[in-house]
């Protein structure tokens, strides 16, 4: 049976009152977001109707109106330093990396990018991490790729080795069963730390504290679009907490017990949710609302080191900890992080960064009507939903992909006469029948 205690949030009376646009009751209705037609996107930026529009609410949509010019960049073309009056407000900022000495022609390739279509002009400093140091070539090889401050932490010990509350004949038999039955990366002892380290240690490296904000960047991925407006500022005056560009299914052997940990983690703290925390869409009706697996694929992302060094969320990360799912099972930092998010923020501080193009191994997001801004192919909204679970999986699907149920709306409308059960008694997957791709933006 479904917890009711967990469901009933919507209808909570809290005993705190709402203060701030921080605390507004999510309006659980969605709809289009008109563009001015003045707009320097070509496409349409889609986010939940989750605030009121009135003259006091912040409106990202302006900002990237007023503020994609490169407005904010540290440099002209000349080199010559831009006027100094947005230096005082620039956000404590930084381009985070988790790689090892032996990925270094990943982490070029990754840099190398990013450099040329954004930092270049920017200037953000890279922190590079490491469970060990890092060597002189790797140093040198970086820093010789971009004009910005570069760091090299150490991880802590502590912070990367099993803790003494795990039974250490239950992991390695954990270690062989989730490979044996073909679990991605299951069997590797490190794949654990760095989950464990990227869920609920990497904003506490000392090196963090001196910033708000961070983006992730891995090896080894792609960058396929010009970027000419500063995403940390963005993302600060605005007051959003995270964003993503890929929001996916992940594959639920990996942690069978991360929803009723979780659930159990909200009974045992209901003050910790925010008030205008939205589950909705994580939840899965057909399948007596258990956590439909849907993740925010948190390679990429752009968050607030204040959020998750706040009071719930770390004592999320040190519930799940103790219950010793990193290692027991193979609890993932996307689900957690995405769970994190739609618990203790409203959605409406959570954004979808459409506009930049992206690949991590099979997974790639393009946005569309792009040709002048991006060297990749346009995507629709859904072709990213179940690449890390495969169609013959048994695993149970959401009935919509985990984006448009992030989205709602006219994206979850179907075409007259569409089926899913005909669909996929045809052969098709049973997802094809969205009346509205992505690629085109009819009314």
């Amino acid at each position: 049976m479904v917890d009711e205690k967990i469901y009933s949030y919507e209808t909570t009376e809290w005993s705190h009152k709402e203060t701030s646009r921080n605390t507004r009751l999510h309006n659980s209705q969605h709809s289009r977001v008109e563009l001015d037609p003045s707009s320097s996107s070509p496409y349409e930026i889609l986010r939940p109707e989750d605030t009121l529009q009135d003259e006091n609410t912040l409106d990202p949509e302006r900002w990237l109106r007023d503020n994609s010019n490169n407005k904010y960049a540290m440099t002209h073309s000349s080199g010559l330093w831009d006027s100094i009056p947005h230096l005082s407000s620039r956000p404590r900022a930084a381009l985070i990396s988790l790689v090892r000495n032996s990925e270094l022609d990943g982490i070029v390739r990754s840099m190398e990018q990013l450099e040329y279509r954004w930092n270049r002009k920017y200037q953000y400093p890279w922190v590079f991490i490491n469970d060990e140091p890092f060597s002189d070539e790797f140093k040198a090889a970086t820093r010789n790729l971009t004009s910005a401050t570069c760091y090299y932490e150490t991880i802590p010990k502590e912070h990367w080795s099993l803790p003494d509350w795990i039974d250490e004949g239950r992991f390695m038999n954990s270690l062989e069963y989730l490979g044996t039955i073909g679990v991605g990366k299951g069997w590797m002892i490190s794949y654990r730390h760095m989950c464990r380290w990227n869920s609920g240690f990497f904003y506490r490296l000392p090196r963090l504290l001196d910033f708000d904000w961070y983006w992730r960047v891995e090896p080894d991925v792609h960058f396929f679009c010009d970027i000419n407006y500063d995403v940390f500022r963005f993302m600060r005056d605005n007051e959003l907490v995270y964003g993503f560009n890929m929001n996916i299914l992940d594959d639920a052997r990996s942690f069978p017990s991360l929803w009723p940990r979780t659930r159990a983690f909200m009974n045992a703290h209901p003050h910790l949710v925010h008030p205008s925390a939205d589950l909705s869409w994580l939840l899965d009706p057909a399948h007596a609302y258990d956590y439909n697996n849907c993740q925010f694929f948190s390679n990429f992302e752009i968050g607030s080191l204040s959020f998750f060094r706040g009071v719930a969320n770390e004592a999320y990360f040190s519930w799940l900890d103790h219950g010793g799912g990193f290692f027991y099972e193979r609890f993932g930092d996307a689900p957690i992080h995405t769970l994190s998010v739609a618990m203790f923020a409203p959605k409406w501080s959570l954004w979808f960064f459409r506009d930049i193009g992206y690949q991590h191994d099979i997974n790639r997001h393009c946005p569309p009507a792009s040709a002048d801004t991006c060297d990749c192919e346009p995507t629709d909204l859904d072709e990213n939903f179940y690449k890390l679970v495969p169609l013959e999986s048994p695993q149970k699907k959401p009935d919509d992909t985990c984006i448009r149920l992030f989205l709602g709306g006219k994206w979850l409308k179907k075409k007259d006469g569409w089926s899913q059960s005909a669909e996929r008694a045809s052969g098709g997957d049973g997802f094809g029948g969205y009346a509205y791709s992505g690629l085109d933006e009819e009314a």
